[in-house]
């Protein structure tokens, strides 16, 4: 059924951001976003844009305008939180989705009088049995009782939710059971937002709402405030973090900036990681064939290979500096281990005649020599070597040429 908007119908009203926003909640989740890192989804297109805004945050801003008030704060709230996957199912199934809860987890949180219809028990101790495991209920330690749980194949995510939802309930604050869970754009749309249109379609009934999706709510909320689908306009887009999230709901975007760089990126951003699943098969098979072509004429080159055929992984390399107390040239780096688990470190051999260092690569490095290894030649801000038996400890703030005045200038 098409739902009947009368277009322009909320043109004057308020936007619910002016009256309730879920400030706290969504503080944590835009800091859990960034501090995923290299988790996050635009950053794949390249780390040197460094003041993205968090997706989650760019999203509420957006919902917040477009959601106007009923004159119940409280429902509106509500509402706005399960579109934002921050209430107590939204939460639950982000638990489920990052598996946030074993099998044991819950069998110590939650009451539950037949958990084997969701169980199966190993029995680890002699002195258990499987009549005694029958009459088993939670909550159970399930060391002491000798047994260990795992989930029956047959059990679905929608089965486990019935049991994580007590579960998340012992947790104490939004913050702890939001950290236990996976963040909203991680999980299938499609199921985490199952139980929330009808809700939506019921809270904004006498607006003409009828949305099954992000984009269908947002377009029929630009009808009804501006008469089309709504626009977002970023002129100094950066990163790309306002057009993209603005795009993943459903508006039109503009975005633009001085810096190429940023442009760049928030081309990418739209149309790469935002490119739907048949674009982004053909550009997998461009950057394949890119890839494999270069591999090719690499090979053919053998620029990344020594006399013997092996081929370079990784290039290391780092700065010198001149002692002014000797007059070498000393490489700098806080440590020499290259790599811990295959015992492989770097070691400085004097170079006499040229008053610089070799940089010996050692693999198998014994247990003293990695010691050894973990101290480098910058330490505690200073360049610190040894040259024929002594050691020489020159501040960095020297090599630089730090200088104040008598005015405390630098």
């Amino acid at each position: 059924m098409n739902p009947v908007l009368n277009s322009l119908a909320l043109q004057n009203a308020p936007a619910l951001i002016e009256s309730v926003f879920p400030a706290q909640k969504v503080s944590f989740e835009a800091q859990k976003e960034r501090k995923a890192n290299l988790g996050q989804t635009l950053t794949g297109l390249g780390s040197y844009w460094k003041g993205r805004k968090p997706l989650i945050l760019a999203r509420a801003i957006v919902l917040g305008s477009l959601l106007p008030p009923t004159g119940d704060a409280e429902a509106d709230l509500e509402i706005f939180e399960k579109l934002m996957a921050f209430d107590d199912e939204g939460l639950a199934r982000r638990a489920v989705a990052a598996n946030a809860f074993s099998a044991k987890d819950i069998a110590a949180r939650i009451e539950l009088q037949d958990p084997w219809e969701y169980f199966k028990a190993k029995i680890c101790s002699s002195g258990v049995t499987g009549g005694d495991i029958r009459w088993m209920s939670f909550p159970l330690d399930c060391d002491e009782e000798g047994i260990t749980l795992r989930w029956k194949r047959e059990v679905t995510d929608d089965d486990k939710l019935i049991l994580y939802r007590p579960a998340l309930a012992t947790v104490a604050t939004y913050e702890a059971k939001a950290a236990l869970c996976k963040r909203p754009e991680e999980v299938d749309q499609d199921w985490l937002y199952a139980p929330v249109w009808p809700a939506v379609n019921r809270h904004y009934a006498a607006l003409g709402i009828d949305a099954h999706s992000f984009p269908e709510l947002v377009e029929q909320l630009g009808i009804l405030r501006y008469g089309h689908r709504p626009r977002v306009g970023d002129t100094f887009c950066g990163g790309g973090s306002i057009p993209f999230e603005a795009a993943r709901l459903g508006c039109d975007v503009y975005a633009s900036d001085l810096n190429p760089i940023a442009c760049m990126l928030t081309w990418g951003a739209l149309n790469i990681i935002g490119a739907s699943p048949e674009r982004r098969a053909e550009i997998e098979k461009a950057q394949r064939e890119v890839a494999e072509a270069v591999d090719a004429e690499m090979t053919q080159l053998g620029i990344e290979h020594d006399e013997y055929g092996n081929r370079a992984k990784a290039y290391l390399y780092c700065l010198e500096a001149r002692c002014p107390e000797t007059g070498w040239r000393v490489s700098m780096s806080p440590s020499w281990i290259i790599s811990k688990t295959r015992n492989v470190i770097a070691r400085l051999k004097p170079d006499p005649k040229n008053q610089c260092f070799e940089i010996e690569v050692v693999t198998g490095a014994s247990a003293a020599e990695m010691k050894a290894a973990e101290k480098g030649t910058v330490q505690d801000g200073a360049l610190v070597y040894e040259l024929d038996g002594k050691t020489h400890r020159t501040p960095i703030k020297t090599l630089r040429g730090d200088y104040r005045d008598v005015e405390g200038n630098t």
